[in-house]
């Protein structure tokens, strides 16, 4: 964990010169809701992150406690036996990232959906920017400069937004001139297996820098939840 610590603050290396740019907004993840078993199972000793191994007891009737449903997690993700995984569903609410985030995001397909803020009905006079990390930039001048374009074509865009809006142009069709660095916001519902392949694809160091973080930051989360039902992919990455 220390290691995605440290790729996050390199990711995040810029984050200070952000802070006053025009409609800057940085991302943030907040579980709302997840699976929790029954009171007659929660008096048995299920809990949210034994639920996996006491449903796959069901294979041979086998009973086991607290601690064997744990270890017993992590024995069936190292046979491959997952399906047990979509026992638990957590749900997020997540903001500050970008239409192009989301054009990644929503490509996998399996075990998560969203509810994405619709531009279509929301008026996006208002809305936010998310600016590009340029961790690989190591000259502050150039990341500032670089800042400065941005922030310059953002202003440029909500003026066209606002011309527009007036001579009485509808949202559904203001929304065309939003660049993909325009921010969205989504309820998104994910379960454990499907979110582990989110992890395996989005954690590596090959993915995007935007969706990369995301990654972190949900990994984090859940790891605080449930680690018997991820943690070894720290190791598998890393």
């Amino acid at each position: 964990m220390k290691h995605f610590k440290r790729e996050l603050d390199h990711i995040e290396r810029w984050k200070d010169l952000r802070k006053d740019l025009f409609r800057n907004e940085e991302p943030q993840i907040k579980l709302i809701g997840m699976t929790t078993p029954t009171e007659e199972m929660i008096s048995l000793g299920v809990t949210t992150e034994t639920l996996p191994a006491y449903t796959a007891r069901q294979s041979h009737e086998s009973a086991g406690t607290y601690e064997d449903d744990l270890n017993l997690n992590k024995k069936l993700i190292s046979w491959g036996h997952q399906t047990c995984l979509e026992a638990v569903q957590f749900v997020y609410y997540v903001t500050g990232v970008s239409k192009s985030l989301a054009g990644q995001w929503t490509r996998h397909r399996i075990g998560i959906g969203w509810t994405f803020r619709s531009t279509r009905y929301v008026k996006a006079s208002k809305n936010t920017f998310i600016y590009p990390a340029l961790e690989y930039i190591d000259s502050e001048d150039v990341v500032r400069s670089a800042y400065g374009a941005y922030e310059r074509e953002h202003k440029r865009a909500i003026e066209v937004y606002d011309e527009l809006k007036e001579l009485g142009i509808r949202n559904q069709e203001l929304r065309r001139l939003m660049p993909v660095g325009w921010s969205t916001a989504a309820y998104v519902y994910v379960n454990a297996r499907s979110l582990r392949h989110f992890f395996e694809l989005r954690l590596d160091k090959s993915a995007e820098w935007e969706i990369r973080r995301l990654a972190y930051m949900m990994f984090d989360s859940v790891m605080g939840i449930a680690p018997t039902l991820f943690e070894d992919l720290a190791g598998e990455i890393l």
